[in-house]
């Protein structure tokens, strides 16, 4: 878990608290999962991983809902757009969920 305190966590098993660069926190968590799959969620971190190439998917969950206000999904340094392929959809009665892979310029 890549944390700016590692030194307030609680001790838990199996997880391991990183105070590094998102780049190296991918790679030793890529290390650590022996070729399962590696998850963020966090915007904050998801976006700093689009913006250095290191994403493969981007799983969105759509609620059918509007809200009035709130924080935007990765607010990306620059407003530069990153354009997707999707991947594949989900059950259409229920929420949407869709995957997408970033399109690398």
């Amino acid at each position: 878990m890549l944390t700016n305190h590692p030194e307030d966590a609680k001790p838990a098993d199996g997880v391991t608290f990183l105070d590094c660069d998102v780049a190296e926190a991918v790679r030793i968590a890529l290390a650590a999962a022996g070729g399962r799959n590696v998850e963020a969620h966090s915007p904050t971190i998801g976006g700093q991983l689009l913006e250095r190439g290191l994403l493969d998917e981007i799983n969105l969950h759509i609620a059918p809902v509007l809200l009035g206000e709130g924080i935007r999904l990765l607010d990306l340094p620059g407003g530069r757009p990153h354009y997707l392929h999707r991947v594949g959809a989900g059950d259409p009665t229920a929420e949407l969920s869709v995957r997408y892979r970033p399109i690398r310029p």
